[in-house]
């Protein structure tokens, strides 16, 4: 219903947009506006509001994946039902990491699994019953482990690299990032990976450009604006659409698909 009414209403909008702009804009450049403007404005608003329905549609059902060049994330994801917290332990006495005698934290694995589904889903201490932590008072995350066809994958904590004192800190991003890969879990998302991909980048990618062909066309050969003329308000208009107009879309169709 809201992609629907998304359409009707932004195809009104710009039908009236196109006829009355062009009829001033086309008045003043060219002295007389074209032949047969008001179907050309419905020819335009159409095309137009049809894309940006049809774009809408498309984020509802990948939030955030295919979004404008601001803000796409250009990656995939998959969600994984078990792994292996590997934990430093604090030495309460030195205030600082246990240590093996080469000086490195010493590491222990803890296995995790998921239990139950949907958001009251949490990954649980196999055996145990205890809820996955990041850190407490007595540990710290440092990595997981991710198991994998050949092997479990390993993703590291980001750590602070100017950390003056005996314990690390996290990064703001608050990320568990591949060891030799690009791929990361989100502390905040674990049981999440996300995976970045040439295939998302290329389709968000296109369908931006895509924006800028559907206005031009709707300027030049629809409304039947000079070439110049077209391209700068093409320009004007598609920046506002992918700096105002769709994002505000994308999060009023995001809110009713949650």
């Amino acid at each position: 219903m809201l992609l629907f009414v998304i359409f009707a209403l932004s195809t009104v909008i710009l039908f009236a947009v196109f006829w009355g702009g062009s009829l001033v804009a086309q008045g003043y450049l060219y002295q007389q506006p074209a032949s047969r403007l008001p179907l050309r404005a419905a020819i335009a608003a159409l095309l137009a509001g049809g894309f940006t329905a049809a774009w809408v549609a498309i984020d509802k059902k990948n939030p955030g994946k295919y979004d404008t060049f601001f803000s796409f994330y250009g990656e995939t994801t998959r969600d994984f039902d078990e792994f292996e917290a590997v934990r430093w332990t604090f030495d309460p006495a030195a205030k600082a990491l246990k240590s093996d005698a080469q000086g490195k934290p010493i590491e222990t694995a803890v296995k995790f699994k998921k239990s139950g589904g949907g958001k009251a889903a949490r990954f649980l201490e196999a055996g145990a019953n205890k809820k996955f932590l990041l850190n407490d008072t007595s540990m710290m995350t440092a990595a997981l482990l991710v198991p994998a066809e050949n092997g479990p994958i390993r993703f590291n904590a980001q750590f602070v690299k100017d950390n003056r004192g005996g314990i690390p800190n996290y990064t703001k991003e608050g990320r568990f990032v591949e060891e030799k890969g690009d791929r990361y879990v989100p502390m905040s998302q674990v049981g999440v990976m996300y995976i970045p991909s040439g295939g998302v980048i290329a389709t968000a990618l296109f369908l931006n450009f895509l924006l800028f062909a559907v206005w031009m066309i709707a300027f030049w050969p629809v409304l039947r604006f000079s070439w110049g003329h077209a391209f700068g308000f093409t320009a004007a208009f598609g920046f506002a659409m992918l700096l105002l107009v769709l994002p505000l879309l994308f999060g009023m169709a995001r809110k009713t698909g949650a």
